[in-house]
C-alpha cells in the first residue's frame, strides 16, 4: 500500500513553501515523475469563506504559490478551480479568490485561476449511492487533480481533511441538493467517498500548519497541529491524519464507509508513513478539540435506540442549530442558504423549523458572523 508522507512544519513563509513544495512531490520522483506524461493539472483548494488566514480556515496563500512554481517549472499548465458555499457566479468566483488572498499570491505566474462558473456532469458508474455528479467544468476536463486541504474538525462529519475537500468540486447551490437529498449522515459521507473516487484525483495534501479545531469547517478555533500529510490515496492520508488528532475509523463516517470498501485499514499508524513511531508520536495532538455535534461516548448507545419510538427517541439527542440572536444582523445568509427551506425570516431575525430541519449545519458552516451555533443534549455531555 503506498505510504503517507508527513513533514513537519511550523510557518507559512515563502521559503519554508518552497522547501516543502519539493518536499511534497520528491517521493514520486519529483513532478515529472508523478505526472508521467499529463500535462493539464488542476490545484482544488479549500476556499469555503473569506475569513482571515490566521483563523486556519482556507487554503494558505504561499502554500499554493509554492506547489504552482514547482509544477509550473516542469511545464504543467495549471489552473485552479474552486466551488464556494453560497451562489457560484463569475463574480462571486473571483470575489473568493481576491478575498482569499489567491489572486495577489499567482499575480505573477501563469497560473489559469477559474471563473467562469460552468459546470459539466461526469459519471461513475461504480458508485455505491451517487452514480453521477454535476461539478464545475475543468474538474471533469483535467488530466490530473491535486486537493489541496485544511485538517479541521467539522460539525458534520467530524474530521474535514482531503476526501472531504471534494465536495467543494459540486457547484455552489448544488451543494445543498446533495444535503437535502442524503439527509442520513451515513448516506452523505457515501455520496462524498463516491464523488471523490469520481474525480481523477492523484495526489492529496492536507495542511495542518494551521488549521482548526472544534466547529470547523469555518466557526472554529485556530489549532497549530505543525504538519503537513501528502498521500495519494485520500482515504489513508485522512485516515492518518484523524489518528494524529485523537480520532479513529469508527468515529469519522468517511472514514469508517471507506474503510468498509477496503479504500483504507480500519485504523491508522506510523507504519503506514514515512516516520518512525517515535517522530510519528511526535506529531500527536491528542488534546484536540471536536465539535459540539460530537459525543464518541453516546455514539454506540444512540445507535441501540435509533429506532425506539419510530425514531422519534433519537430525535431528542441530535445536535441541533441555534441562533445567537443577540449576535445575529439579520443578513438572510443562513436562510437563503438553507438546502430544504426551513429557515424563515421573522421580525429581521431567523427562525428554524425544527420539524422540517435536516441538521446539515450548512446554516452555521455559512453564516458570515458565526451567529450560529451548535447546540447539544445536555444528557450526552454527562
Amino acid at each position: 500500500m503506498e505510504k503517507v508522507y508527513l513533514y513537519k512544519e511550523t510557518e507559512y513563509t515563502e521559503q519554508s513553501m518552497d522547501a516543502l513544495a519539493e518536499k511534497l512531490f520528491a517521493p514520486y520522483g519529483g513532478v515529472k515523475g508523478l505526472l508521467n506524461g499529463k500535462k493539464r493539472v488542476l490545484i482544488k483548494p479549500n476556499l469555503v469563506a473569506k475569513k482571515p488566514l490566521d483563523t486556519g480556515t482556507t487554503t494558505h496563500p504561499l502554500m499554493l504559490r509554492a506547489i504552482c512554481k514547482a509544477l509550473l517549472a516542469e511545464g504543467a499548465e495549471v489552473t485552479v478551480a474552486e466551488s464556494h458555499g453560497g451562489p457560484y457566479t463569475t463574480a462571486t468566483a473571483k470575489g473568493q479568490f481576491s478575498g482569499c488572498g489567491i489572486t495577489e499570491a499567482v499575480k505573477d505566474l501563469d497560473v489559469s485561476l477559474y471563473t467562469e462558473a460552468e459546470s459539466a456532469h461526469i459519471s461513475y458508474p461504480d458508485g455505491l449511492i451517487a452514480k453521477s455528479f454535476e461539478v464545475i467544468k475543468p474538474l471533469a476536463e483535467t488530466d490530473f487533480i491535486i486537493n489541496l486541504c485544511k485538517l479541521k474538525t467539522h460539525a458534520l462529519t467530524t474530521y474535514s481533511g482531503a476526501a472531504k475537500n471534494t465536495f467543494g468540486a459540486i457547484p455552489g447551490m448544488r451543494k445543498f441538493e446533495l444535503h437535502a437529498r442524503f439527509t442520513d449522515i451515513h448516506h452523505f459521507t457515501r455520496m462524498l467517498n463516491d464523488l471523490h473516487l469520481a474525480l481523477p484525483v492523484g495526489l492529496n495534501v492536507v495542511d495542518g500548519i494551521l488549521g482548526m479545531e472544534g466547529n470547523g469547517p469555518t466557526a472554529g478555533i485556530p489549532k497549530k497541529y505543525g504538519f503537513v500529510a501528502v498521500g495519494k490515496s485520500a482515504f489513508l492520508t485522512d485516515l492518518i491524519c484523524a489518528d494524529l488528532i485523537g480520532l479513529g475509523s469508527a468515529e469519522v463516517p468517511q472514514l469508517k464507509d471507506a474503510a468498509e470498501r477496503s479504500l483504507c485499514p480500519n485504523k491508522g499508524g506510523y507504519e503506514h508513513t514515512n516516520l518512525s513511531r517515535e517522530e510519528y508520536e511526535g506529531l500527536r495532538c491528542a488534546d484536540t478539540t471536536l465539535p459540539d455535534s460530537h459525543s464518541a461516548g453516546a455514539v454506540s448507545w444512540i445507535a441501540r435506540v435509533q429506532r425506539m419510538g419510530g425514531g422519534r427517541v433519537i430525535k431528542l439527542f441530535r445536535p441541533k442549530p441555534k441562533v445567537k440572536k443577540s449576535r445575529c444582523v439579520g443578513c438572510g445568509k443562513c436562510a437563503e442558504y438553507c438546502p430544504v427551506h426551513t429557515i424563515e425570516m421573522k421580525k429581521g431575525k431567523p427562525r428554524i423549523i425544527r420539524d422540517k430541519c435536516i441538521h446539515c449545519f450548512c446554516c452555521q458552516e455559512l453564516c458570515p458572523i458565526s451567529a450560529i451555533y451548535i447546540k447539544t443534549n445536555r444528557i450526552l455531555k454527562i
